[in-house]
């Protein structure tokens, strides 16, 4: 998924945190079976996979600053 979504992006800046998933218990249970998520403003934006529509609703996504 982070190579879409840095061929999506393209030139624009962002910040990437990788989170081991199966560290966290919490997060174990909450996502463990849907791997990879991507979360865009601290906000669940994608789980397990990309959608190939989601370019533009990544952007607009990206571009919003976090709450």
């Amino acid at each position: 998924m982070r190579e879409r979504v840095d061929a999506l992006l393209g030139e624009r800046p962002r910040q990437w945190e990788v989170v081991d998933v199966d560290s966290d218990p919490d997060l174990a249970r909450r996502f463990g079976e849907i791997i990879p998520v991507l979360f865009v403003n601290e906000r669940l934006f994608a789980r397990a996979r990309l959608p190939p529509a989601a370019r533009w609703r990544l952007l607009r996504a990206a571009a919003r600053l976090p709450s």
